[in-house]
């Protein structure tokens, strides 16, 4: 083809023939720009091509991602409803009590156990770490880093009240009430319970437990925020999926 326009020009300047020959070169410029600029359209085209196939990718495990996490949420805010519950009707019957062997077999009713959280993030954590965060719309990308940074504050806050409680409740227990739940012979049971101690146990396990009502009903809050968040990123991916 390039051989053919070469013996064309040749021609028209050897027959003398040079207007013909700049309007033949002009369009020859003409018709090889339009060829370079349908190719970068078609490479722009099979690029955005690859992007929208790796977005969808990452939207469809994000999705994934998040219905495991609402689960998960859901699971949390129904647990730290029942413990709430429990530290109410604890201190609605703590009036009652005239004495510690009363106050003793409410604190069992209590919610002692302590757990810490953990998110499905890999697939936030994989778009940041390549950059392929930057595929994502504005308005998604931003709900996934608010998102993150709402999960990683919730982890934080957890960890650091659940290292406080844990470490006055081993302090209470340690001072003679997990006796009472031990096979001990009543005898030795007498001698090892110490009447102080044990009211030092109750006033520990008192402050540690308003404390985690605390901590847990703005905890509560945090989740049912994350909830929300959750549901509101799971809809707009949605949306770009089904378009």
């Amino acid at each position: 083809m390039i051989k053919l326009f070469r013996k064309i020009r040749q021609n028209l300047l050897s027959e003398g023939k040079t207007g013909k020959y700049l309007k033949y070169a002009l369009g020859e410029i003409i018709l090889v720009v339009i060829g370079i600029l349908i190719a970068l359209q078609i490479n722009n085209w099979n690029e955005n091509r690859k992007s929208s196939k790796i977005r969808n990718n990452y939207y469809k495990q994000v999705v994934q991602d998040l219905a495991k996490d609402t689960i998960y949420i859901n699971r949390n805010i129904i647990y730290l409803d029942s413990s709430l519950s429990k530290y109410q009707k604890y201190l609605e019957k703590l009036p009652e009590a005239e004495s510690i062997n009363d106050v003793i077999p409410l604190i069992g009713t209590l919610d002692w156990q302590f757990g810490y959280y953990t998110f499905n993030t890999n697939t936030i954590e994989s778009l940041i770490s390549t950059g392929d965060i930057k595929l994502m719309p504005d308005q998604i990308r931003n709900a996934l880093l608010n998102l993150r940074t709402t999960q990683n504050g919730i982890i934080k806050t957890i960890s650091g009240n659940n290292d406080v409680h844990l470490k006055d409740g081993q302090k209470a227990i340690g001072l003679g009430p997990i006796n009472y739940i031990l096979n001990i012979n009543p005898k030795l049971l007498n001698q090892l319970i110490r009447e102080e101690d044990i009211i030092s146990a109750i006033n520990i396990i008192n402050g540690t437990f308003q404390l985690r009502d605390f901590t847990d009903k703005n905890l509560l809050k945090d989740l049912q925020y994350l909830l929300e968040s959750t549901k509101e990123l799971s809809e707009l991916i949605n949306e770009e999926l089904n378009k």
